[in-house]
């Protein structure tokens, strides 16, 4: 009896094992996004002292929770069995304003004193930062 309930263990627990719990999918992508942005952290794990790199993580994670949907959901033909999970579009939003949404929440929480107002367009330190975050946001989704 205790065999058979370890080789069911076994063989059924792998699938198990390879089903991702939607929050873990969610904390993934912000850690992709999130190390993309930041690649001075060389993905090393945050510690108390990042204040700042922690606040940015969890704006970032708060703005994609909603967006991360399931694969059958969200792709038009999902792979047999995929039952994964995808980052998308919400409210009628296209992939640019998506990613533009996303670099803002990065770039306004390394700069709150601006955070609701606009770069201004003489500021070109400002603009090319915000530029470089922009160029750096994108996640491939439904197997694209």
């Amino acid at each position: 009896m205790v065999c058979t309930l370890a080789i069911a263990l076994v063989f059924g627990g792998a699938n198990l094992a390879k089903a991702e719990s939607r929050d873990r999918a969610v904390d993934r992508l912000t850690d992709l996004l999130f190390y993309k942005v930041n690649p001075e952290l060389n993905n090393r794990k945050l510690q108390a002292g990042d204040r700042d790199y922690i606040r940015e993580w969890q704006r970032l994670r708060a703005e994609i929770d909603p967006r991360v949907k399931s694969a059958p959901e969200v792709c038009n033909s999902p792979g047999p069995g995929d039952t994964g999970w995808e980052f998308t579009v919400i409210n009628g939003q296209t992939y640019e304003q998506t990613y533009d949404r996303l670099a803002d929440i990065i770039f306004y929480s390394r700069h709150p004193q601006i955070t609701g107002q606009q770069i201004h367009k003489g500021d070109r330190a400002s603009s090319n930062e915000w530029l470089a975050i922009r160029r750096e946001m994108y996640i491939s989704n439904c197997g694209l």
